[in-house]
């Protein structure tokens, strides 16, 4: 605890019932988090009962690694660090009687996509009037649901924000009764079918613990303690999860409204501002020592958020003092931007004794650096980003999961689908045909029994099926069982780029099954860990395994994929009119100071240097007055004092003097005396 200030040890000590603790950004929350685990340990608390909720496992797994090393040899027992869907998954796992799920399968985005096109095929007339394509169907059904909205409220957000007043509830009549009938079809399907989305799983546990006194104690027995990392970041339904827990438990939550940056995914920032109001016995701590950044960048994050229309009760200051003052890049385009910017990489590489990895560069848009990375590329400067497909997004992957399903669940028709119409010779009609047999089944073994009666398929189909459910308790085997039967018809199809790229993933699948005791967890958690929908943090996107040692290059993220990235020199991108804030949010007082609450995540990632560019094409800004008479800044630096930051004019062909973008007056004083 030594190595606490006084406001975090106050905070690791606290002896009340429940505590937020208002954490700006460097402030050392994380530190504040392990210091509180290691503390409620050495107070007696049972590891066990200690339950540990951040948004990613990555996230989750340092923590617990962390806690571990600060109890050094008193460690027996950890605490448990998890995802919210992943612990809810285990919720539903160890106590399917409490939450009435004995038998069910998590169902992914593409899952549910799947489901609503069938819906759809059965509601052809409502489908063709609607002129909506399924996966939208499926963000507005998830929008409403994390977001606690009805279905009026969810369409008038995200399908007619910009419909005219006096035009609104004739669209609204004309769509909604067509929306409904989808959504209810769609979710009787899922329960037919036994199937759980990723917000259902935390909708079943939720629902259970508000109305049931009796879940509550059963549950109550196994925590005694719940710390919740980024508290900023979870939904109303993620609330509805915790908020029965004051009744079981100590809630200890950190995070930071100025950082509340996902309201796109439903995040509700007022879950901290109300923090007070809505949990009884609650007290608030502040953290504004900062530890990451030097005081000249917090000057400018520090404006940032004083100019907001909020307010936000901090204001951070550096513990490492003094350094050196940001920089205003200003380019005529993204093209001078980037070479900008790899120049300055490269002067602190080779004159600065500076490592890429060093060099941090964010953006609103990854598609907006596509020109930046052509230069990274020209100039041989190895770099990073973040995003893509991830790892069990693969089809290769998801064909051999096929099997994985529907041996955990026969009622899975969209498993048996992909799995069936993977073997050569089984066709969509004889796949339709099979699985209504197979759906009406009692279990896996009846369904491997009927498929070996007559031959229905390859040897190699059943064999996968029968490898699998052989080793329902040895997962790797498992893997290994599945691939060995699957291995020739994926060679086949897969025939272009199997060598290189596809086959040297299943080592990798057959690590991860190392880490999990049953079937049902192995299928959720490779689900949920890759899920680009719920995970904020970087997924799995490379099969091949790495080393220890870390490449060294240059990291390229979305300002929203950056939390927890830190870096000694920062770029943050095109901070531009119509992009800070964005000029869809124009108009919006709460879309622009969620807005202002990205940029300052930005700047807030920088140690030592900081750099920010835009266009000088559109550097001056009227503000903008939404209907009602308040005012909308329409660019968050219009009124931006010189002093904070030195301001540089570049183009790579004149150098760094390039003539200012608007003409000043004609100044006629020529300096003669005449006397």
């Amino acid at each position: 605890m030594s190595e606490l200030n006084t406001n975090q040890l106050k905070a690791a000590q606290f002896e009340g019932k429940h505590l937020l603790v208002l954490a700006g950004a460097g402030t050392g929350k994380t530190r504040t988090i392990i210091a509180r685990a290691v503390y409620l340990i050495s107070k007696g608390v049972d590891p066990s009962k200690i339950q540990i909720l951040t948004f990613t496992k990555r996230a989750a797994s340092e923590i617990v690694s962390r806690v571990k090393a600060s109890m050094g040899e008193q460690s027996g027992k950890n605490p448990t660090g998890s995802t919210f869907h992943s612990w809810c998954n285990q919720l539903l796992y160890n106590f399917p009687n409490v939450f009435g799920t004995a038998k069910f399968t998590i169902i992914d985005e593409d899952d549910q996509v799947s489901i609503m096109k069938m819906v759809c095929g059965n509601q052809k007339e409502a489908f063709k009037k609607l002129r909506l394509k399924p996966r939208k169907l499926v963000d507005l059904y998830s929008f409403a649901r994390n977001t606690k909205r009805n279905l009026t409220d969810t369409l008038t957000v995200k399908l007619f924000d910009d419909v005219p007043e006096n035009e609104l509830e004739e669209r609204l009549a004309e769509v909604k009764p067509l929306v409904e009938s989808i959504l209810r079809k769609y979710e009787m399907k899922k329960r037919e079918r036994k199937y759980l989305d990723y917000d259902d799983m935390i909708q079943v546990v939720a629902n259970r613990l508000n109305k049931d006194p009796k879940a509550r104690q059963i549950i109550g027995k196994k925590y005694e303690h719940l710390l919740i990392d980024e508290m900023q970041d979870t939904n109303p339904l993620q609330w509805e999860l915790i908020r029965p827990f004051q009744q079981i438990c100590h809630l200890f939550c950190v995070g930071d409204d100025a950082q509340s940056i996902y309201a796109f995914r439903g995040a509700d920032f007022k879950n901290i501002h109300n923090f007070k109001k809505n949990v009884k016995d609650a007290e608030v701590f502040r953290l504004e020592e900062n530890y990451r950044s030097t005081s000249e960048i917090l000057d400018v994050s520090n404006w940032l958020l004083d100019k907001s229309t909020l307010n936000y009760e901090k204001r951070l200051s550096a513990v490492r003092g003094s350094g050196i003052k940001p920089k205003i890049i200003n380019v005529p385009n993204e093209w001078e931007e980037g070479y900008f910017i790899a120049a300055k990489i490269i002067e602190n590489f080779t004159e600065k004794d500076k490592e890429y990895n060093d060099h941090l560069i964010l953006s609103r848009s990854q598609n907006y650096t596509r020109s930046l990375q052509a230069i990274f590329i020209e100039k041989k400067i190895p770099f990073e980003t973040y995003g893509g497909r991830s790892f069990m997004e693969a089809a290769h992957l998801k064909d051999v999961f096929s099997a994985f399903r529907v041996v955990n669940n026969n009622l899975d028709e969209i498993a048996w689908v992909r799995f069936l119409t993977f073997w050569e010779g089984i066709g969509e009609i004889s796949a339709a045909k099979y699985i209504q047999e197979l759906i009406n089944k009692e279990d896996i073994e009846e369904c491997i029994q009927w498929l070996e009666e007559g031959s229905k398929g390859p040897f190699e189909m059943i064999e996968t099926l029968k490898g699998i459910a052989s080793n329902m308790d040895k997962i790797d085997k498992a893997v290994e069982a599945a691939y060995g039967t699957m291995q020739a018809r994926l060679a086949m199809k897969y025939v272009q780029d199997w060598d290189k790229k596809r086959k040297p993933d299943f080592p990798i699948l057959t690590l991860l099954a190392r880490n999990y005791s049953n079937l049902s967890e192995f299928i959720t958690e490779c689900l949920l860990d890759n899920s680009t929908k719920i995970n904020n943090s970087p997924t799995l996107k490379k099969s091949e395994i790495q080393e220890n040692k870390e490449e060294d290059a240059v990291i390229i993220s979305t300002v929203h994929s950056a939390k927890g990235l830190e870096a000694s020199t920062c770029f943050v991108l095109n901070v531009s009119p119509k992009v800070y804030p964005s000029a869809w949010s124009l108009g919006d007082i709460e879309k622009v100071e969620e807005d202002r609450r990205v940029l300052y995540v930005a700047l807030t990632r920088a140690k030592d240097e900081l750099f920010i560019t835009r266009r000088t094409s559109s550097i001056y800004a009227e503000d903008h007055v939404t209907e009602d008479g308040s005012a909308v800044p329409t660019y968050f630096l219009n009124e931006f004092p010189e002093e904070l930051t030195d301001q540089v004019f570049y183009s790579q062909e004149k150098g760094e003097s390039v003539d200012a973008p608007i003409a000043n007056d004609f100044d006629f004083d020529f300096g003669m005396d005449f006397s």
